[in-house]
This record gives C-alpha cells, structure tokens and sequence, in this order.
C-alpha cells in the first residue's frame, strides 16, 4: 500500500509441463475432420472449441496458426444430420459412463409402431456413415437377465429415458473375437466369390476378414475366401460389383442373389 494506492501481486498459474508439437494438434484435427459429418451441431462445436484449447500446449505461441491449419478433409454422399438426435447421443453417453439401464423407444423400418426396449448401452458405433448404440436387451421385469446383445441405429430412436437401474455388465473386447465380414453380429461362415480383372485390385488392397485368402488367375481375376457373419449385407455387397462378382459359395445365397436377379430384371422390363 503507498499512501492511497493499493497494489496487488498476482502469481501466474505454471505452464504445464506437457506441451504439443503443430503436427500433433494438426492430427487431431484430422481425427475431428474424420467424424465431423456424424457429430451433432452442439457436440461438433465442444470439439472444435477443445481442439483450440491444444494449442494454449504449443511451446510457442507464433505456431497457433500452422497448428490449427486444416490438413485433411471428407468427401460424404447420403449423410445423416444428426443434430436433432443430440439429446438421445448424450444420455446414451451418460448411460454408459454411469452403467444405467434406458428405455429406448425405437422405430424399426419394418414395424408400423415404435417399441420400447429396455436397454443397457455400452458403446456407440460409426458404421458406413452412421451412428448405432450397442449394448444388451434386458427382461423389463427382472435386473440384470440379458435377453441378447443388440444394436440400435440412433437415427431411428424416438426417445431414450434413464432408468433407476445400474448393470454390472462388462464391454466386450472385440480384439479377443474373431473379425468376420458384416456388422450384424451372427455365426460366421465361410464364402467364396469371384472376382473380375476390373476389380480385383479393389479387392485385393483391403481386409475383408479374419483368415481371408485371395487366389491370383492368369487373367487377371481373384478368387476370395473369407469369413461372413450376415449373409444380408453379403448379398447386398456382392449385388453391388454388377457382372465383376460371382459368388461360388454357399450354394443357399447364391440361389438367393439369382432370385434378387430375376425380381430385379422384371424391374426394367
């Protein structure tokens, strides 16, 4: 204090001892860029505003710039906004942070009705441009009684209410199971399909499952043998290459895809 002036001494908060390169911030922003299309409005702006805190790490400031430089971008067809859906992501997020047990309300496609579900969520999954809340079906009577493993797509959920219900059930570690073909879990099985020159490099550049072999023919064309768990989105991507794609194996689908054929040839006819 000097005469009526007070002075005040104030102690700047340490720097932390981490600290982040431009190259490091400028990854994570390509990971933000990589779901960007799937986040809803609300939570894509929390990102953003987290990816701009990194930067208060960089040892010197003048590099802000460089590091908030957008380096990667998404090229997306037939996107979902999932905006509207904000709410329902959060309390799933809430409900598997906390091990609650929700009611969800769900509109299948194939019901004219939605119907409620009890549910205990465990992760939430982006599978070819959307969201799904995986967990387990619950008897609605009796706590902890799983009726079987489930997955719902978030675009198709009415409403989702916590329950006073915890669940002591534990996330499965996908790295101890076997990675077959599909995303709706089944029993797997082994299929067979050939493949022309045209697209074969496609093919043969990717993983497509677990214990996968690829025969190499003079002319160019692959035969690929792979593990399948749904044979749905086996016909369905088969169906997809046109004429470049045969399937040879199992013989039950291949009579399937025919049929999906014919019905399709009466279209234009």
């Amino acid at each position: 204090k000097e005469d009526r002036q007070k002075w005040f001494q104030i102690e700047a908060s340490p720097r932390p001892h981490v600290s982040l390169t431009p190259r490091e911030i400028q990854l994570l922003g390509m990971c933000k860029e990589l779901v960007w299309h799937l986040l809803p409005k609300g939570i894509s702006e929390e990102v953003e505003s987290a990816l701009n805190k990194t930067t208060a790490l960089l040892p010197n400031m003048a590099n802000r710039a460089d590091a908030l430089d957008s380096i990667y971008d998404v090229s997306v067809k037939g996107a979902i906004d999932y905006t509207p859906y904000q709410d329902i992501i959060e309390t799933i997020l809430h409900a598997i942070r906390e091990k609650n047990v929700c009611e969800i309300i769900y509109q299948s496609p194939h019901r004219s009705e939605p119907k409620s579900h009890c549910f205990a969520p465990m992760k939430i999954i982006s599978y070819h441009e959307s969201l799904y809340a995986e967990g387990f079906s619950l008897n609605n009577e009796t706590d902890q009684e799983i009726l079987h493993q489930t997955t719902f797509s978030i675009h198709r959920i009415n409403d989702t209410t916590i329950l006073n219900r915890k669940h002591h059930f534990e996330t499965r570690e996908n790295d101890q199971k076997q990675q077959a073909f599909g995303f709706m879990e089944g029993e797997p099985f082994p299929a067979l399909i050939k493949f022309t020159p045209q697209v074969a490099p496609y093919i043969k550049e990717r993983i497509w499952s677990d214990r996968q072999t690829i025969k190499n023919y003079k002319d160019g064309s692959i035969l690929l043998k792979f593990m399948v768990q749904s044979a749905p989105e086996l016909i369905a991507w088969v169906l997809s290459f046109g004429k470049e794609a045969k399937l040879i194996k199992p013989k039950d689908l291949r009579e399937q895809i025919t049929e999906e054929l014919r019905l399709t040839t009466l279209l234009y006819n």
